[in-house]
């Protein structure tokens, strides 16, 4: 958590930027919020391990396995991913994703309540 103030995700830009000068951390995904004057960020990055030794000065630090599925950019696809996680009993904690051009691959990335299994029904 860093305490919310409009230049805080510029402010972290610049703290990654540095470690990717000193050391080629580069940000794959980023989430971000603002809740009671705290400023929230989920990172996935290059090297996270070198991203937490950054940002510990900063704030607090919280680590938790995600899992990235790549999925294609059609209709319908995140309904039929979450329609085989509620079916095996998984929850999911949080989501969050992007797309690049239209058709092609689609990056989700969430936590649930059971990785593993959610890594075992996507595979298949």
């Amino acid at each position: 958590m860093i305490e919310f103030l409009p230049y805080n995700c510029c402010f972290l830009g610049k703290i990654l930027k540095g470690i990717d000068i000193r050391g080629g951390v580069n940000v794959r995904a980023i989430s971000a919020w603002e809740d009671d004057k705290k400023a929230y960020f989920r990172l996935v990055t290059s090297d996270n391990e070198k991203t937490k030794e950054v940002l510990q000065s900063q704030g607090t630090i919280q680590e938790k396995d995600v899992v990235i599925a790549d999925m294609p950019d059609e209709v319908g696809q995140l309904d039929a991913m979450a329609a085989g996680l509620k079916e095996a009993g998984i929850n999911l904690t949080h989501i969050y994703g992007t797309t690049s051009e239209p058709g092609k691959s689609a990056i989700i990335i969430f936590s649930s309540d059971d990785n593993d299994k959610a890594l075992d029904i996507l595979s298949k």
